[in-house]
């Protein structure tokens, strides 16, 4: 059965053909708010895209990629609408942010786009790196002194492997938990129903609301660890390339680094080379090689927290990133 946690993918791929509530409102939104004019309007993703087409009201449109929708990928007749509205309005755009070269170089060839209208842009939060450890974890579970915390944040579903993720714990290093942090409301979900089934529950604890975002950075820096794995699958467009070019895309991986956690992720991922060659986490074949590698990193903690510090300002500067976009935005001519 499909992971219900997947709709954030589901609904970027069926958006544009059946009306989505969001882009809905946002249109509402923006026919009842200033009517312009606009130096640039960005749309983000390709339903985002063709609302910021939309409403631009002749003014130039920007297009930010957060989720790579190739054409040799599409499965749906939704998906092929999508991308053939995103081809069409992607050309006419006057820049193209996506995360890095190897991304952008897969939607350019995909979408026909000069490479010299890309710009790469990390996705990731404001810095400064830092490591401020925080007892979240500790007090919501009653957690004993001394317990480490390996962090799972954000969707589910086969493209994550968690399911082995989970099956693994049981057999983890003894001081060491996981804990599964849901982005949306999964208390009543048949999926991690049976993701508890799988796990041995001394070791695997779940979070199944998301929390206010003041509260994520101390929720992140409530863990030891961090932890994620990009599985490509046929469970839609976005789950196949789109996973396994992750790259600087992974929102979850650029809060983890930031917080100065190390990661752990696995070798089919492509940021995977990375980040073994920065010395901020581990990569892992096999979801049942993490207790190995939590062996590893307790040997030497600190060295790779402060890599993972390193990492991050290094290569998920947003602020450095997005001038660019900025001063794209500023070369545009005024409107007569």
């Amino acid at each position: 059965a499909r992971a219900p946690l997947l709709r954030g993918y589901q609904a970027l791929g069926s958006g544009l053909a059946h009306g989505s509530r969001i882009a809905a409102r946002a249109r509402n939104a923006v026919a009842n708010g200033p009517s312009g004019p606009y130096k640039c309007v960005i749309g983000v993703d390709p339903d985002g895209l063709a609302l910021a087409q939309a409403v631009a009201r002749g003014a130039p449109i920007g297009y930010y990629s957060l989720e790579l929708l190739l054409s040799y990928e599409l499965g749906t007749a939704a998906e092929r609408l999508l991308k053939a509205k995103e081809l069409e309005l992607s050309r006419r755009a006057v820049f193209v942010v996506v995360q890095d070269e190897a991304r952008g170089r897969l939607l350019a060839d995909d979408n026909r786009i000069p490479m010299p209208q890309v710009v790469l842009v990390p996705n990731a939060p404001p810095g400064p790196a830092r490591r401020a450890p925080s007892s979240y974890w500790h007090t919501r579970f009653a957690l004993p002194t001394g317990m480490r915390v390996v962090l799972h944040s954000g969707s589910l579903g086969d493209w994550t492997g968690i399911e082995q993720i989970v099956e693994s714990a049981a057999a983890w290093p003894s001081g060491w938990v996981l804990v599964v942090h849901t982005r949306y409301d999964a208390e009543s979900s048949a999926y991690v129903d049976g993701l508890r089934q799988r796990a041995d529950p001394s070791r695997v604890h779940f979070s199944l609301r998301p929390v206010p975002r003041q509260d994520y950075d101390a929720l992140i820096d409530g863990a030891d660890v961090g932890l994620a794995f990009y599985v490509s699958s046929g469970e839609s467009a976005f789950t196949q390339s789109n996973v396994q070019t992750i790259g600087l895309s992974s929102g979850k991986l650029a809060y983890y680094l930031r917080a100065g956690l190390p990661v752990i992720v696995n070798r089919a991922a492509s940021i995977s080379s990375l980040i073994r060659s920065s010395g901020c986490g581990v990569a892992v074949e096999y979801a049942s090689d993490i207790g190995a590698a939590l062996g590893e990193l307790s040997v030497r903690y600190d060295a790779v927290s402060n890599a993972a510090c390193g990492f991050f300002e290094t290569h998920l500067n947003f602020r450095r990133a997005f001038d660019e976009v900025l001063r794209r935005i500023d070369a545009i001519p005024e409107a007569a």
